[in-house]
């Protein structure tokens, strides 16, 4: 007769088939916004811009590379800097760093996992124009985040802040811009990545001619940033004139290319003055040779103290966003225009722009292959 008493089974420590879930992730942004935006740098110029992005107090940022030594200088966190299997760097070769991302693809994505966690909205890829890797990793990190977005079962809403590099920089340079640029453009112009802020270094050296050589990048990204951060902090703030809120902000990113203008309005007395404040503002912006004819959504944004806003009369105000309307919208009826007017402590008139829907500027490509004889 068989014993059914059953087996003695050994007692062994079995663990678990479920995944653990760690209580940790990505420290909160330091400051109350309408967006919550992961920043990912690639390449010395990517990472530098991402970077100031920690430093105004976002904490979803990271930055990824081919070589330790450019990041040298920033301020992000060991944890949130990423060298990629490389011989040392790409050496102005976009085609090596292509290689070297699609090859640690997977690594990248654990990176961005391990950076953004899954509480993000926006994933936002910067990147230099130019170099090896900025220019290699641009095109391979669009999809690694489209599809990390997608992953968590949300909308694959990722955007680009790219630099270009000055005129007067050598063939390889333009060339490497060019061809990458040329490539991201289409996808820029439909929507599909957005918002793409670009970021034009010719443009720069004339509005900040005598900065030292020291402080002018960390100057340069800081007002990138600052620009970028404007926008978002007051969409999430309430104002007992007009609101700018997140709806509004959220239609102007998603308008593919975009530019940011801010000026500072010492006069504000007769009703015209605001309304030359509007036209200097976009005169003055990061994005050199675009056409404003083409836009699309328009954010305007007035802060003033009290001391201001409890004086100026609202026919001033009006008359400036319907000067900012006529300049913008043409034969254009399709524009967009969010306003916004916030009580502010700081003293002075300040004028915020965000205008989207532009082109990426085709005559600035076109110097570039010239210049890089592609």
């Amino acid at each position: 007769m068989t014993d059914t008493a059953g087996v003695d089974l050994p007692d062994i420590e079995l663990g678990s088939t479920e995944p653990t879930k760690s209580n940790t992730g990505p420290e909160q942004d330091l400051k109350d916004v309408s967006v919550k935006f992961g920043f990912i740098g690639a390449g010395q110029g990517g990472s530098r811009i991402a970077d100031s992005f920690y430093q105004i107090g976002y904490r979803r940022v990271c930055a990824i590379n081919t070589t330790a030594q450019d990041f040298l200088g920033l301020t992000l966190p060991a944890n949130n800097q990423k060298v990629l299997e490389s011989p040392g760097g790409a050496g102005k070769d976009p085609e090596l760093g292509a290689s070297v991302l699609s090859k640690s693809s997977e690594d990248a994505l654990a990176f961005m996992r391990q950076c953004f966690g899954e509480d993000v909205d926006r994933i936002v890829v910067c990147a230099g124009m130019g170099g090896g890797t900025g220019s290699g990793f641009a095109f391979g990190l669009v999809k690694l985040a489209r599809y990390y977005l997608q992953q968590l079962g949300k909308e694959a809403k990722v955007g680009m802040v790219v630099s270009m590099p000055r005129k007067s920089e050598g063939g390889k340079v333009q060339a490497n811009a060019y061809k990458v640029l040329n490539m991201l453009a289409p996808m820029a112009d439909s929507h599909e990545i957005s918002p793409f802020v670009m970021v034009d270094n010719e443009c720069i050296h004339n509005m900040f001619p005598n900065l030292p050589a020291k402080t002018f990048w960390s100057t340069v990204n800081k007002n990138v940033a600052g620009l970028f951060d404007i926008f978002n902090v007051l969409a999430k703030q309430q104002s007992a004139y007009v609101t700018f809120d997140r709806a509004d902000y959220q239609s102007v990113l998603d308008s593919g290319v975009i530019i940011f203008g801010a000026t500072k309005i010492d006069a504000y007395s007769h009703e015209n003055d605001i309304a030359e404040g509007i036209w200097k503002n976009l005169n003055k912006t990061l994005l050199a040779e675009v056409n404003l004819s083409t836009a699309s959504h328009v954010a305007a944004i007035l802060c003033a103290p009290d001391s201001v806003l409890g004086v100026m009369p609202q026919s001033h105000i009006d008359h400036a966003f319907s000067t900012l309307e006529r300049i913008l919208s043409g034969e254009n009826r399709n524009l967009t225009i969010h306003q916004g007017v916030y009580e502010a402590k700081r003293q002075g008139l300040l004028l915020y722009t965000m205008v989207g829907g532009l082109q990426v500027p085709k005559a600035r490509l076109d110097l570039m292959k010239v210049r890089s004889g592609v």
